[in-house]
């Protein structure tokens, strides 16, 4: 058999944002962990949410504490594991895990140094910006998880400044024997139809404004229900909001869940109102498990095709995206249709098994070239 391709993966925090959930499901992959004996490295001590989740698929899992007075400790710590763990591949995903990695590469020329960027870089914070735009040409391969990413990359490209040695488009999939629609009675969507969202409460995300299109729709529909799963530094002033539109009690808010295919299955209407995104794992989750998205028209979701199913909107006006989600609520026939196409659109063009062989495929790539 052929030899397995060690590869430690980076990241700073290992919660549920799309890039932890997206990377469990790649440890958790049979052809993946065929070809590639994993190693995972978190950079922050505080949100672990999935660790337990992972450590079936991983060989060995760090994490370190570089948010206390400790840092030059951990970091110190954190560097000489990865310049002695003899890796044929670092895998570093988000910035963060970008920058402060790339040092290790000083003394390990044969490593190769792989970094995935899930967002759009003209939207990072300043530090986040600066340095990742300093430390891009020291990456051996650059992955954009949409083709948005890359073309934002391309434009602030200036000399070394975001420079790329090489770079691939490797669209996130999504594993559709998990997430499945075949739990849905469309026959009776009216009993407990269900506008949701499933995410880490980051600024980008917007929830204020879901909350003002939840508002909107109980205006029109008092039977609608209303579920945002997730945390995140927007928690207290997602609450503000809820209680300053008279919304408590109608917005169930359960936190983070462990499972979320159990969060989408009770969810209709994927509700997004993020300023920017790169390609959002969830929205496709979402789609798998039969929910019809209402989204902002931002970031990756532009390269997303809508063909008989969906609704982008470019300017957030709540109240009309509230009179389209309640006429999906009004006519269960419609809604059956577009949750389908939905369905079989993720199933045809957004594959985790596709995804998971063409990391493999490149990690074969760069190793082979370093030999």
């Amino acid at each position: 058999m052929e030899k397995k391709i060690k590869v430690a993966h980076v990241i700073r925090v290992f919660s549920y944002g799309g890039a932890e959930v997206l990377l469990r499901e790649c440890f958790a992959h049979p052809y993946f962990k065929e070809q590639v004996d994993s190693d995972l490295y978190i950079l922050d001590h505080k949100k672990l949410g999935l660790v337990p989740e992972v450590k079936p698929n991983v060989n060995e899992l760090h994490f370190y504490r570089i948010t206390t007075w400790r840092f030059p400790i951990a970091y110190a710590k954190f560097l000489r594991h990865i310049i002695f763990g003899k890796y044929d591949v670092v895998h570093m995903h988000l910035p963060v895990a970008g920058w402060m990695t790339i040092p290790a590469k000083l003394f390990n020329r044969k490593t190769k140094f792989v970094y995935s960027e899930h967002n759009l870089v003209n939207f990072y914070t300043k530090y986040n910006y600066y340095l990742s735009g300093l430390t891009y040409g020291m990456f051996d391969c650059l992955i954009y998880v949409s083709h948005e990413v890359g073309e934002v990359i391309k434009k602030v490209q200036k000399g070394w400044f975001f420079k790329t040695k090489k770079a691939a488009t490797i669209l996130n999939g999504i594993n559709t024997d998990k997430f499945s629609n075949s739990h849905r009675v469309y026959e009776n969507i009216n009993a407990n139809f269900t506008v949701g969202l499933v995410a880490r409460f980051r600024p980008q995300k917007r929830v204020d404004r879901w909350v003002e299109v939840a508002a909107e729709v109980y205006k029109l529909n008092t039977n609608i229900k209303f579920l945002m799963v997730g945390d995140g530094p927007d928690d207290d002033m997602l609450r503000e909001k809820i209680k300053a539109l008279n919304m408590e009690g109608k917005i169930e808010l359960p936190g983070m869940l462990a499972s979320t295919v159990d969060a989408f299955k009770r969810i209709d209407i994927f509700l997004l109102t993020s300023d920017f995104e790169g390609l959002p794992l969830a929205i496709m989750e979402a789609m798998s498990t039969g929910c019809v998205p209402v989204v902002s028209n931002v970031g990756g979701i532009k390269q997303l095709p809508f063909d008989g199913f969906g609704y982008k909107f470019d300017e957030f006006d709540a109240a009309s995206i509230a009179t389209v989600i309640a006429d999906y609520a009004a006519n269960p026939e419609h809604f059956k249709k577009e949750s389908l196409n939905a369905r079989n659109f993720v199933e045809q063009t957004y594959s985790l098994t596709k995804q998971v062989h063409e990391i493999v495929d490149l990690y074969k790539e760069l190793v082979s070239s370093g030999k």
